[in-house]
């Protein structure tokens, strides 16, 4: 408890001298750290996230369904100054990105779950008279849009596919 109260006293001090009058924009600015990792490999999250103190692992998943920077804080049982410092280390500050990619991972999921019913849904409103005219072109250009954006990705998947079996095929040679 004591220690908690001297980072607090500490961040006061180092967020008095840097200015610290942040708006809740350059919260989610400073929250917002560079997601590319250098090419090293990333230890395992469940390590990572091992390495973390009780508050700011609990900070983390604040961070992650708060808001703000100053909602997650106390959300947290820290200070808002205390919240910058972590995510200025780096321990903390990869734990963080990797959280946030984990739980973006899960909302394309959860979003790719439900684009069969949101088609269903389009079609049925496309092929609905009594529905304005409006919606129903709304909806045609969303189902027509979907298709061609997913025969592009396909033709670019193949087309990826293509060029990492020339190159495969190509060093494979250039060994010899």
């Amino acid at each position: 408890m004591e220690d908690e109260h001297d980072d607090e006293q500490i961040d006061d001090q180092a967020a008095a001298r840097h200015g610290s009058a942040r708006s809740s924009d350059d919260d989610q600015a400073a929250a917002s750290v560079d997601d590319h990792e250098d090419d090293q490999p990333q230890p395992d999250s469940d390590d990572l996230y091992a390495k973390l103190k009780p508050k700011q692992q609990r900070a983390i998943l604040a961070l992650i369904t708060e808001p703000t920077v100053a909602k997650a804080a106390e959300s947290a049982g820290v200070s808002e100054s205390t919240v910058h410092r972590w995510l200025l280390d780096d321990t903390f500050a990869k734990a963080f990105r990797r959280a946030r990619r984990e739980t973006f991972g899960q909302a394309i999921a959860l979003a790719q779950r439900y684009t069969p019913l949101a088609v269903n849904n389009l079609a049925k409103i496309m092929n609905d008279l009594a529905t304005a005219a409006s919606a129903r072109v709304s909806a045609a250009c969303a189902i027509l849009k979907f298709a061609r954006d997913s025969i592009e990705l396909d033709d670019l998947q193949a087309r990826i596919e293509s060029l990492e079996t020339a190159a495969a095929q190509q060093e494979k040679w250039s060994r010899r």
